[in-house]
């Protein structure tokens, strides 16, 4: 094999490779944008200030749901979520149901839909081609009650079984920009 071969398949090879990383790249979800990824933040805590407040929180599942209700929109499942403006931040509580666990201590398991509502100024807030307009997840949460005391909230897995897909009721309530984010993109 002679030289010119030799160089003429390098310069090939390093064509795919730089070809094949510009097409991966461009297949990558962007980094959320700070104000967007703020205001999900923002609207996620509204259900974990329910289970950490001292003062408020609840000693048994129904007072959860309660509780729940007085600072997240409820959906039954079955009507139109009119209640939701793709334009403002939006919690959603769904599928309440009630258990005992291995120890008879009662557990209350729903699933959350949360979503930040668009950039304060209207703009997507970064550039490119992508940028959505407002993000959104959800994930189900089960929350066990030990001495009338909210015990051990725990969120779903972001993968496999337990990821929990986001009705498409409360997704078409949304604008055609907004973009589904895992949960965990949301912690921290």
């Amino acid at each position: 094999m002679g030289p010119m071969l030799l160089e003429s398949r390098r310069v090939v090879a390093g064509a795919v490779l730089a070809g094949t990383l510009i097409v991966c790249a461009g297949c990558a979800p962007q980094p959320i944008d700070s104000t967007l990824w703020l205001q999900l933040d923002r609207q996620e805590n509204v259900v974990y200030g329910v289970l950490s407040d001292s003062v408020l929180t609840p000693s048994d599942p129904r007072s959860l749901v309660d509780e729940l209700d007085d600072v997240a929109d409820y959906w039954d499942g079955a009507s139109t979520p009119d209640f939701i403006d793709p334009a403002v931040g939006a919690t959603v509580f769904y599928n309440v149901s009630e258990r005992t666990d291995e120890f008879d201590d009662p557990v209350v398991d729903f699933d959350v839909f949360v979503t930040s509502g668009h950039h304060p100024d209207g703009s997507t807030g970064t550039s490119g081609w992508f940028a959505p307009s407002s993000v959104f997840t959800c994930y189900r949460l089960s929350v066990t009650f030990v001495a009338d005391t909210v015990w051990n909230p725990s969120r779903s897995h972001d993968y496999g079984e337990d990821r929990l897909a986001c009705p498409k009721e409360l997704v078409d309530a949304l604008d055609g920009g907004a973009q589904y984010r895992e949960p965990w993109e949301f912690d921290g």
